[in-house]
């Protein structure tokens, strides 16, 4: 082993417990202190003890139980995620081997039993490490256990260790009636510059030599600047530094050796925290990239859904009666109406004035529209404006003139009829007129209509 090599009697850095090499800085000293308080006198029942991970507060708790207090008994929970019946089944086993019960009455009744027989000024102790992972059940239950405590004197310890987010959980409104039970408290803290140099060299002492015996100068320096006072920190980067020199058969660290065992560490640590990271903004991405693909989706309906609805209302306005009026209509003599033309989105119109001519309210480029049928051939003539057609004798000619009116807003053919004819008796004769009409209960402002024709006479 590497120790053998720089001349020590064993591992000096070791993370576990380590009572023959127990150092206690100025934070330690009272800690322990408040432990001792809390397993012999604490009238309250309960003693907190909090620190970070790796200040040392499971040494403390090692070395307060060495010291064999003659009327404590002591059980120490580790495995703070046990349920309470388990809890108590692990206490009963420390304090009362081959003696306890499986149910929970059993466990409590031989709990209050164990109390009761206790020797005066004798104690009970329960002290659970990483309290902080107890669950809120859990930590209710511990306190009305300690309600099996009936004595003037009292004879049951509950004592908590864990790291500051039991302050944060004890601090809730759900654990108001256990906060207010609690009465000695410590807060463990990191070990200060020169409380590390103390610390370094009194592991190395433990084990036969010094600290710069081991670490040239800088080396030191070096480790306290980048151990964060934290006690498993200093453990783990004088061991792997002294791994170091072990491979490089040195019988010294030196700086570069202190720095690469800090950078390995570090740079693990960093990669750790990279990967956690990475994998957090990861997963905080995806929901946000859900929701840019949700409403790109929601987008692409809607267009979809748009292209359909345009194409629907042209191929419905395209079948419309209103497409004849915008559109050019070709009325063929045969039965059945066809109506031709470029298909033009139906737009509101502002209520047209009757127009006296078939072309009024057309652009000149379009297509004149073909009278109704019934019309003379040369009622195109008489609408123009042009002179009426004589016939070879010179006599006066007979000609139908025809009408065209545009449908107003609100209108129907019998409104239609009674303003322009004089009577809704004569729809008849507007639905014979327009022929083109598909569905008569059905016209649209801007529309344009036949009236019937009617008969003038030209002279020469």
């Amino acid at each position: 082993m590497y120790h053998q090599h720089f001349g020590l009697s064993g591992p000096p850095f070791q993370c576990t417990p380590a009572p023959d090499a127990l150092y206690l800085s100025h934070t330690h000293r009272e800690a322990l202190a408040a432990l001792e308080w809390g397993l012999l006198h604490e009238p309250t029942g309960f003693t907190l003890l909090v620190g970070e991970s790796g200040v040392g507060k499971t040494t403390l708790v090692c070395s307060i139980l060495a010291r064999g207090h003659h009327n404590v008994r002591a059980a120490w929970v580790t495995n703070p995620k046990l349920n309470f019946d388990q809890m108590m089944q692990v206490v009963m086993s420390q304090l009362t081997p081959g003696r306890g019960g499986q149910t929970k009455l059993e466990l409590t009744q031989g709990f209050a039993s164990l109390l009761n027989d206790l020797a005066p000024g004798a104690r009970v102790a329960i002290i659970i490490d990483e309290a902080q992972s107890l669950g809120d059940d859990t930590l209710e239950e511990l306190r009305l256990l300690s309600n099996a405590d009936s004595f003037a004197e009292r004879r049951l310890q509950i004592i908590f260790v864990g790291q500051p987010e039991l302050m944060e959980r004890l601090a809730s409104p759900a654990m108001h009636s256990l906060n207010q039970r609690i009465g000695a408290r410590a807060l463990l803290k990191t070990l200060r510059p020169a409380e590390v140099l103390e610390y370094i060299d009194c592991r190395l002492r433990a084990k036969g030599r010094s600290a710069r015996k081991i670490f040239s100068a800088a080396a030191l320096n070096y480790l306290v600047a980048h151990s964060g006072g934290n006690p498993r920190r200093v453990n783990v980067l004088s061991h792997n530094s002294m791994l170091q020199g072990y491979a490089a058969a040195s019988k010294k660290v030196s700086l570069a050796m202190l720095k690469h065992a800090v950078s390995e560490y570090e740079g693990l640590m960093s990669a750790r925290k990279a990967r956690t990271g990475g994998g957090e903004s990861a997963r905080g991405a995806r929901p946000g990239r859900r929701l840019r693909l949700a409403a790109l989706a929601v987008t692409a309906l809607a267009l979809a859904a748009a292209g359909v609805i345009l194409c629907w209302s042209q191929d419905w306005f395209s079948s419309s009666p209103s497409q004849a009026a915008i559109g050019a209509v070709a009325i063929r003599p045969a039965a059945e109406s066809v109506i031709t033309g470029p298909r033009i989105p139906l737009r509101p119109v502002a209520p047209a004035v009757d127009s006296a001519s078939i072309n009024v309210g057309l652009e000149p480029s379009r297509p004149s529209m073909e009278p109704p049928r019934g019309a003379a051939p040369s009622a195109g003539a008489a609408l123009s404006g042009g002179a009426a057609p004589t016939n070879h004798s010179g006599a006066a000619a007979t000609t139908a003139q025809v009408k065209s009116i545009q449908v107003r807003y609100g209108d129907s053919l019998s409104k239609i009829a009674a303003r322009y004819l004089g009577s809704v008796e004569a729809l008849g004769e507007l639905r014979e007129a327009n022929p083109h009409l598909r569905n008569i209960d059905r016209i649209y402002p801007g529309e344009t209509l036949f009236l019937p024709p009617t008969q003038t006479s030209v002279g020469p």
